[in-house]
């Protein structure tokens, strides 16, 4: 088995558990770094982690990875590398930069403009043949990440972000990214024999994937495919044998304590829609209640309440700090001794709120929630 060079992006702040995961996964050392993982490893281990990961967004093969001050520099190191092996003469590419370095001089637009002038150029010079551009399907896509005075030239095997769900058939207005909810459970601590309850679920994507951990159902192979399974030098069949063997190990028959509640029935029902669409219909229940009031309804005590409250932004909630501390109120009504597990915009607002409230702050780490920062708390009695 030939190993190459990998790096596969994040959320960030979720580094260290996305180079756990995907080393538990792959069984194969990983480094974290800033919004992403490196690793070595085979076209297969790339498979895998495609297929099973809930934390990674997009896996790249690593082509160059070099100081850069120009976009001279970026032609030349592209220029030189050779293609013939990545693409088919009949297949079409495109090339996504982003420069996270203002002061280099130059912008995404012109980066993506000269790395795909010097892929076109190179091939052109070893096969004689003029590539075709596709900017908006593109059969093969190149990632060009301008950071500080260095550029990752990355090969995209993945295609559309994995936090992109194969069951998000609803769309709630203020919806938590799939790879933050997974994060969130792995952060909670929940086993799958305790039980867990999301009082502000929304779309119901946080008891979903506690769901698919549950059912070991990985959510890359449920999608259409992966642009790997598209490139000329890839063993179809070895992918169809990994493929087959994370399917095998899929339980569908597992079931756990796994609720949603929300006060909105719409947001109720396009919940269901969604555990319906990921195939957890079995061990997800729903119901519509009103998560200030949980002494009113809430019948059990759940290990673990893990819940995405109103940022204040979005859902209208004028305040927000009010809002918080009503929350925290109800919970210690209805389930004082309840694990729970929270992403809040405002953290140390909250914390002082759980502090007052004889809290214990157990974990707290800041993560980007899009271009939000957000923080993950996790806290007990």
């Amino acid at each position: 088995m030939q190993y190459f060079e990998w790096f596969a992006t994040t959320v960030t702040g979720l580094e260290d558990l996305a180079a756990k995961e995907v080393g538990e996964i792959a069984g194969i050392p990983v480094h974290p770094d800033i919004g992403k993982i490196f690793f070595k490893g085979t076209f297969e281990h790339a498979a895998v982690i495609n297929y099973s990961s809930t934390l990674i967004n997009r896996v790249y093969l690593l082509l160059a990875r070099e100081e850069i001050e120009t976009l001279e520099d970026l032609y030349r190191i592209t220029r030189r590398l050779d293609y013939t092996w990545i693409i088919d003469p009949s297949q079409t590419f495109a090339v996504k930069a982003e420069r996270h370095n203002k002061r280099l001089p130059f912008t995404s637009m012109d980066a993506a403009a000269w790395t795909g002038r010097a892929i076109i150029e190179s091939f052109k010079a070893s096969a004689n043949i003029r590539l075709k551009v596709n900017l908006d399907n593109p059969e093969i896509e190149f990632y060009c990440l301008l950071r500080d005075s260095e550029v990752l030239l990355g090969l995209d095997t993945t295609g559309e972000s994995l936090h992109r769900r194969y069951y998000r058939v609803y769309a709630h207005r203020a919806g938590l990214q799939p790879t933050i909810a997974s994060a969130m459970i792995k952060i909670s601590g929940w086993k799958r024999s305790e039980s867990l309850l999301d009082p502000m679920c929304g779309g119901g994507t946080i008891p979903i994937e506690a769901a698919i951990k549950l059912k070991n159902i990985s959510p890359g192979l449920m999608k259409r495919g992966i642009r790997l399974e598209k490139l000329k030098f890839v063993d179809l069949d070895a992918l169809k044998k990994i493929k087959k063997k994370i399917e095998d190990s899929i339980n569908r028959d597992a079931v756990a304590d796994i609720t949603g509640s929300d006060a909105s029935p719409k947001s109720i029902e396009g919940a269901g829609r969604n555990i319906e669409a990921a195939g957890v219909s079995d061990t997800v229940k729903l119901m519509i209640r009103d998560c200030l009031q949980m002494d009113k309804w809430l019948t059990w005590e759940p290990d673990h309440i893990v819940t995405n409250p109103p940022y204040g932004i979005r859902m209208n909630v004028r305040d927000i700090v009010g809002f918080y501390r009503r929350f925290i109120e109800s919970v210690l009504r209805a389930s004082p001794n309840s694990k729970l597990t929270i992403i809040i915009s405002k953290p140390r607002t909250f914390t002082s709120i759980l502090e007052e409230k004889n809290y214990r702050v157990t974990s707290s780490r800041e993560v980007m929630y899009g271009r939000l920062r957000a923080t993950i708390i996790s806290s007990e009695r």
